[in-house]
């Protein structure tokens, strides 16, 4: 009789914590999917025969963590990488700040070249990206991007616990 009195509260206390682990998983925080991220549309300059595209790796950002920013740039009449380029990047945001990664000429080989970034919050951020020759300024564009705020799930409620722990238990 005493080990079925030892046994009850041991059973109760196993089933309270696994009901509690299995509903109440950790809270988990992500971007809003159904935002878009960019405008997605390439740069296109006619009177430079130029079309830049861009990708984000992540595609979705995550606000704190590196995102890979690349670019390509290709020729209008032929499709054909363009060369001899060199690019400043500068980032802005909703709050005007700047960046400028270090104001350096950044090598496009073979129509390609990329940044590393760390998107410091949501919101609107533009992409200025300015394309030279050598030395000599080609061409200025810009990409808008949106960050969307991380969303938390909504929290349980207290009640919610306990009716449904004895809902579980009884």
């Amino acid at each position: 009789m005493s080990s079925i009195r030892f046994l009850v509260p041991f059973f109760l206390i196993l089933l309270t914590s696994a009901h509690i682990i299995l509903t109440y998983p950790i809270s988990v925080f992500s971007q809003n999917g159904n935002m878009s991220i960019t405008s997605n549309k390439p740069w296109i300059s006619q009177q430079n025969n130029l079309n830049v595209t861009m990708k984000l790796n992540p595609e979705v950002p995550i606000i704190d963590r590196i995102t890979n920013i690349l670019f390509e740039a290709r020729t209008l009449n032929d499709s054909s990488f363009f060369e001899g380029l060199n690019a400043k990047v500068t980032m802005t945001d909703h709050d005007g700040r700047l960046y400028k990664f270090e104001n350096k000429f950044i090598p496009v080989v073979n129509g390609n070249f990329s940044i590393e970034y760390i998107f410091p919050d949501d919101g609107e951020h533009r992409i200025i990206l300015q394309l030279y020759k050598n030395t000599t300024a080609f061409a200025i564009g810009s990409f808008d991007i949106f960050i969307a705020h991380p969303q938390e799930p909504p929290s349980p409620s207290i009640q919610d616990f306990l009716s449904q722990l004895i809902d579980n238990v009884f």
